[in-house]
């Protein structure tokens, strides 16, 4: 692997940026804390581009293409895996099975191994050059299978007893010869997969939700909404850095080899993408759910980003375009438009004899302005933004004027699957993708053509 040059952290104004520029409200609400921005939108708000919601995107009308079904779980699905040599499902599922389904003469899935895990299996980690099934379970255990080559059976090789919570993380380096795993417990472990023996760890401070490896670097998502990177050095870990700007929990990682970019999915909503090869600390945002992100998968070579949320909405990302990164949010006691106080200023009210009001932010310029000064909604695609939010006047009056300065073509394409995802992968080679949903329905699809499509000029 070619050398990666990475920061010790990004700054402290760009981490607050960040954490401001999350596609939530701004103010308190009593039940659930913050409130999705949209929640706030009023009635009468002016609408910037209303042609952008039956325009194409910049991968054109290109849509993913449902091709088959695996129904016949009767529990929640916990991960999918979809195989590159053969026509070939892995599941793992809260009813403590294990299966694997092949695809028949009749062009139908029907299970070829259905095994019984101690407990619920949470994660998956199949390698086709060994045919090794890993397998993590609730209870903190490793099971590692040998897979038989007509795909009729699994043999049961070894387990480790590594973790004292569920396991949310597996992989195996080959080259290195070493099985990693991650787990609630806060605690990083890797093994020998030659002689079984525990080569090292590493403690977060917060429970392990995702992890993804390239050697000698790995990356950890955590609970508090951090990605670790550590370096593995003769089986030692090293803290390289420490990714801090999502407001919640980290759900998923994916990561881009060619580009040296890493995508972190969270329960705020956001999926920043985080250019770690390029060494200046640069992290754009990418909003376009308005649930929680489940799950993502990255497509390198097809420079394309798959990422799904908790309420069916499935997205296909263009990463070869120019991104820009969003504005850090300006601090002020009154509207920095029409200086009318906001609420907290006290001083301002008294002595002006009017009540306070709400303060917002313009998602462009980033500055503090009250309701009547930002009444205006859109979407703008370079700054990530897919769904419209809100921007103050004066960006409004600008992109009104100079149109051809502002480019509102979609960058992604929704598609919805009117059940929440739980688990997702991708084979690029073949332009599947297999997704597992709430209703406990896997479904495969052909994204050929969204991976083919041409895509908009520049990169970021």
């Amino acid at each position: 692997m070619q050398k990666i040059q990475f920061l010790t952290g990004i700054s402290a104004e760009k981490q607050q940026k960040l954490q401001k520029n999350c596609f939530r409200g701004e103010t308190q609400n009593t039940i659930s804390g913050y409130a999705p921005l949209n929640d706030f939108q009023p009635e009468m708000a002016a609408i910037i581009n209303q042609r952008v919601d039956q325009g194409e995107s910049s991968m054109g009308g290109a849509k993913p293409t449902l091709l088959h079904k695996i129904a016949g779980h009767v529990a929640r699905i916990n991960d999918v895996i979809l195989l590159s040599k053969d026509e070939g499902v892995w599941t793992a599922s809260d009813d403590r099975s294990v299966r694997l389904y092949l695809k028949r003469d009749n062009d139908q899935f029907w299970p070829s191994i259905h095994h019984f895990m101690p407990v619920a299996p949470t994660c998956l980690f199949y390698s086709e050059e060994t045919y090794k099934l890993l397998v993590g379970l609730i209870n903190g255990n490793v099971y590692e299978f040998n897979v038989a080559d007509d795909f009729n059976s699994m043999t049961e090789s070894r387990k480790w007893t590594c973790h004292a919570g569920p396991i949310s993380g597996l992989g195996f380096a080959l080259s290195s010869e070493l099985i990693f795993s991650c787990s609630r417990d806060k605690s990083i472990v890797w093994h020998c997969s030659e002689n079984s023996n525990k080569v090292g760890s590493y403690l977060l401070e917060n429970s392990c939700t995702a992890m993804v490896i390239d050697l000698p670097f790995v990356f950890v998502g955590d609970h508090g909404g951090h990605v670790t990177v550590l370096r593995i050095i003769d089986n030692q870990p090293n803290l390289v850095s420490k990714l801090s700007a999502h407001t919640n929990s980290i759900t998923s990682l994916t990561w881009d080899g060619n580009k040296k970019v890493l995508y972190s999915g969270s329960s705020d909503h956001l999926i920043i993408m985080w250019d770690i090869g390029g060494g200046k600390g640069e992290a754009y945002e990418l909003n376009g759910h308005n649930g929680k992100v489940t799950t993502l998968c990255a497509a390198p070579a097809a420079k394309r980003l798959f990422s799904a949320d908790e309420h069916g909405k499935l997205m296909c990302w263009d990463m070869d375009v120019r991104r820009v990164e969003t504005p850090e949010w300006k601090t002020s006691d009154c509207c920095q438009k029409c200086n009318q106080p906001f609420f907290w200023n006290l001083q301002a009210m008294w002595q002006r004899k009017v009540v306070g009001l709400r303060q917002h932010h313009c998602r462009t310029c980033g500055s503090a302005v009250c309701g009547s000064c930002c009444d205006n909604w859109t979407t703008y695609p370079p700054m990530g933004y897919e769904t419209k939010v809100r921007i103050c006047n004066d960006c409004a009056g600008r992109m009104k004027e100079n149109p051809g300065n502002f480019d509102l073509t979609p960058l992604a394409i929704p598609h919805e699957i009117r059940t929440g995802i739980t688990a997702m992968h991708l084979q690029e080679t073949l332009g599947l993708l297999v997704t597992s949903g709430q209703n406990r329905v896997v479904m495969i699809w052909d994204v050929r053509s969204v991976c083919s499509a041409p895509s908009g000029s520049g990169s970021h």
